[in-house]
C-alpha cells in the first residue's frame, strides 16, 4: 500500500464509554488520525465538515438521526468525506438501503475488530485519493463549491466510489418483460448525467431465446461473431481493451454481451463458463445487467451467485406470480425439514418489480397482493406504455426510455435505476409531479365526460 500520509477520521457514538474504547483502538493504527468526536449525528455532521475530514466511523442509529442520514447530508456538505458504521443488526435490505444513502460499508457489532476496520476505510480513502489524483490530472485542481465545474467533477468523484452493483432480471415464466425491463433499466443507468461516466454493461444469460440483440437492434452476424461462446478459451487475465473487444458497444456507450442465436451452441453453456465471464466482468465494470432465462439452470445459478440484486419481474397474470412464489417457496426455510439448506442469503437479495406489460384484464390479481403471494418487497411498479410496444414493434433502433424519455414508464423505470444505484438523485421528484398531474388531468378529464354525458 502506498504511503498517502494519515486518514482523518470523525468518530460518533452516543455512548461515551464504548466511544471512547473506540477512540483508543483506533490509535493503534499509526496512519489513523482521529481529530474529532461527537455524541450527536448533527454534530458529526458539523465537525466532518469542518474539519475536511476523509471518514466518519459512528454508530448507525445515533439518539438524533442514522448513518444514513449523515451520508446524505455529506454529499452536499463535504464531498469527499466516506461514511461507515457499525450496527447492532444487520440483513440485506438493511445494508441495500444503506448503501444507497452512500455509506460505504457498516461493520458488524458483533465481532466488531477495530484495527482490521481501520485498515479498511485507510485502504479506501488511499484508493479514492489516486482517483481523485487523476480527475485532477484531467480537468485542473477544483475545489469544493467552486461553481458548475467545480460541481461537475466532485460529483464525477462522488459517482466513482459508487458500490459494485449486478442486477438480474429473473422469473421462470417467460413473456413477463424481464428482457425489456433489463435492457431500459440499463439504458436508463447508463443515460443518467451522474453515471453516464460508469462503464455499464448488459449481459443476456438467456441463452434460449437471445433476446437483448433483437432488443438492442444488433445484427446476427455481429451476435453470432460475439457472444458468450466467446469467452470459453479466453484467459481471466483479459484487459480492459480485450474484453470491449469481445463485446459489442450499444446505445450511449452501452457494452452489450449477448447469447449465442443458435441453440445448439447455446446449449453447451454452463455454469463454468458463465461464472468465469461474470468474475472477469466485475473488474471491469461497476455495474452489470443480466437478463435471466425463464429457467432454472446452470447460467441461472451462477447469475444468482453473483448478484447483489435480483429483481423478480412478475405481471398481475396469476402464472407469472405463481413461479415466482415457488421460487421464493423453494428458498425459504422449512421447519418441518430441518435438513433443508437455509437459502435465505439469496432471498435477502430478491425485489418484486411488478410490470404492467400487457394491459389490465378481469382476471388480474390486485397489485398489492402480487408482492404478498411472492413472499418479497415490492420495488418497483412500471406502467402499461405504448411506448414499449412502439420500441418493440417499430424499426426505430432505440429503446422506449429513448423514444420518449419523460413518458409514464421511462420515469418509472428512471425511478428503479434510483433505488438501485442512485442514477437520477436530483430532478426525478419534478418529473414525477409532472407525470402524476398530466394522469390527473387525464383522469378528471375523463370523469367530466362521462358527467356530461
Amino acid at each position: 500500500m502506498d504511503n498517502q500520509g494519515t486518514v482523518s477520521i470523525v468518530v460518533a457514538d452516543y455512548d461515551t464509554p464504548r466511544l471512547m474504547t473506540l477512540l483508543q483502538e483506533l490509535q493503534q493504527n499509526p496512519m489513523i488520525q482521529v481529530v474529532g468526536i461527537a455524541q450527536s449525528g448533527k454534530d458529526a455532521i458539523q465537525r466532518a465538515t469542518s474539519l475536511a475530514v476523509n471518514a466518519v466511523l459512528m454508530e448507525y442509529s445515533m439518539l438524533d438521526c442514522t448513518a444514513s442520514d449523515v451520508s446524505e447530508a455529506l454529499k452536499d456538505d463535504s464531498p469527499g468525506t466516506y461514511v461507515y458504521a457499525i450496527s447492532d443488526t444487520l440483513n440485506a435490505q438493511f445494508i441495500f438501503s444503506a448503501k444507497r444513502a452512500g455509506i460505504v460499508e457498516i461493520f458488524p457489532r458483533q465481532g466488531f475488530v477495530a484495527r482490521e476496520a481501520s485498515t479498511k476505510i485507510q485502504e479506501y480513502v488511499y484508493h479514492m485519493k489516486n482517483e481523485w489524483d487523476n480527475i485532477a490530472k484531467e480537468h485542473g485542481t477544483v475545489g469544493k463549491g467552486t461553481g458548475p465545474m467545480g460541481q461537475k467533477v466532485i460529483r464525477e468523484y462522488i459517482t466513482r466510489s459508487i458500490p459494485q452493483s449486478i442486477i438480474l432480471s429473473y422469473n421462470t415464466k417467460g413473456g413477463v418483460g424481464k428482457s425489456t425491463t433489463a435492457s431500459n433499466l440499463a439504458l436508463a443507468i447508463k443515460m443518467s448525467p451522474y453515471l453516464s461516466g460508469q462503464r455499464v454493461a448488459l449481459v443476456d444469460f438467456d441463452c434460449g431465446g437471445a433476446n437483448v440483440s433483437t432488443l438492442c437492434h444488433i445484427p446476427d452476424s455481429d451476435a453470432t461473431n460475439r457472444n458468450l461462446t466467446s469467452w470459453e478459451n479466453v484467459s481471466e487475465n483479459l484487459t480492459a481493451q480485450e474484453v470491449d473487444d469481445l463485446m459489442i458497444k450499444g446505445p450511449h456507450g452501452l457494452m452489450v454481451l449477448p447469447a449465442p442465436i443458435n441453440l445448439v451452441t447455446a446449449g453447451k453453456i454452463g455454469y463454468e463458463l458463465c461464472d468465469k465471464i461474470l468474475n472477469i466482468l466485475k473488474r471491469y465494470f461497476p455495474i452489470i445487467i443480466v437478463d435471466g432465462a425463464p429457467n432454472i439452470s446452470d447460467s441461472m445459478d451462477a447469475a444468482i451467485r453473483h448478484a447483489t440484486h435480483i429483481l423478480l419481474i412478475a405481471n398481475c397474470e396469476g402464472q407469472s406470480v405463481k413461479q415466482l412464489a415457488r421460487t421464493t417457496c423453494l428458498l425459504s426455510p422449512d421447519p418441518n425439514f430441518v435438513d433443508k439448506p437455509d437459502m435465505s442469503h439469496l432471498l435477502n437479495k430478491m425485489f418484486v418489480v411488478l410490470n404492467h406489460a400487457q394491459g389490465p384484464t378481469k382476471w388480474d390479481l390486485k397489485a398489492t397482493d402480487v408482492p404478498k403471494v411472492i413472499g418479497r418487497p415490492l420495488l418497483a411498479e412500471l406502467p402499461f406504455s405504448e411506448t414499449v410496444r412502439h420500441a418493440l414493434h417499430e424499426n426505430m433502433n432505440k429503446q422506449a426510455i429513448e423514444i420518449d424519455p419523460k413518458s409514464d414508464y421511462a420515469i418509472a423505470i428512471k425511478k428503479l435505476a434510483n433505488d438501485l444505484v442512485s442514477a437520477y438523485p436530483e430532478g426525478l421528484d419534478t418529473e414525477l409531479k409532472v407525470s402524476k398531474n398530466k394522469r390527473d388531468n387525464k383522469t378528471s378529464g375523463l370523469l367530466g365526460f362521462f358527467k356530461r354525458k
